[in-house]
């Protein structure tokens, strides 16, 4: 058994088994002599592989493999059953093979294909020797009073400066961003009215005068009285 700390132990029955070839993380071989289970995970941990289809052309098998991996008595701690679900209708053979897990103190598995069947085995390889300690709820870790007056005197300034001032006053930083805003809102102003009127001036067609048209003459002084014969004197 020295060999089962470092490999999963395969039945020969298992040959020719899809799942072998999902195995990747973990090694395993086959066995050199006859065992009971299909799968030898550890020292005291096993598998029992069924596909449904199988359990439906043959419901009998099952009920004696496990009769005769329960005779083996305390050798196994962990017995667990592996089942395929290949079927499309398989309430009725589910319900048969959980009663028959219960009543021999297994612990059923249901995969939809090879590779999460074979991803079930690489985990009790894997974390044959870890405990139940992994996978519960760590509590969080109760703070220190200097961490606490820590977080407290870093956070007070921040705190401070997002205040008030006195009366509802907001403080010099509130009033600095309400003028920056200001400048920003008049800015988009005449930037808008600019484009406006550079889209006037677009719009306007090419050769009419932007006023009305000038009088020849017009803003000169006229002449006064009427016009005088040449070389006449007064």
């Amino acid at each position: 058994m020295s060999g089962t700390l470092k490999h999963i132990l395969v039945s020969e029955r298992q040959r020719g088994n899809p799942l072998l070839e999902h195995i990747r993380n973990v090694p395993w071989r086959y066995a050199t002599t006859p065992q009971t289970p299909d799968y030898i995970l550890g020292d005291r941990n096993c598998a029992l592989f069924i596909s449904v289809r199988y359990h439906l052309l043959k419901p009998q098998y099952l009920g004696r493999r496990l009769a005769e991996l329960k005779a083996e008595g305390s050798r196994w701690s962990l017995r667990v059953l592996l089942c395929l679900v290949d079927a499309d209708d398989a309430t009725r053979a589910l319900h048969e093979l959980n009663v028959l897990a219960v009543r021999q103190d297994c612990v059923l598995f249901l995969a939809h294909g090879a590779r999460e069947a074979a991803r079930y085995l690489e985990c009790f390889k894997a974390y044959e020797k870890n405990s139940a300690a992994c996978i519960r709820e760590r509590a969080r870790r109760p703070e220190r009073a200097s961490e606490t007056r820590r977080r407290s005197s870093v956070a007070a300034p921040a705190v401070r400066s997002e205040a008030s001032g006195p009366a509802g006053r907001p403080v010099a930083r509130g009033r600095r961003l309400g003028r920056a805003h200001d400048r920003e809102t008049r800015e988009q102003d005449r930037r808008r009215d600019a484009l406006v009127a550079l889209r006037d001036v677009r719009r306007r067609p090419q050769g009419v005068a932007r006023g009305p048209p000038r009088v020849p003459g017009a803003g000169r002084p006229q002449a006064r009285g009427p016009r005088r014969p040449r070389g006449v004197l007064r």
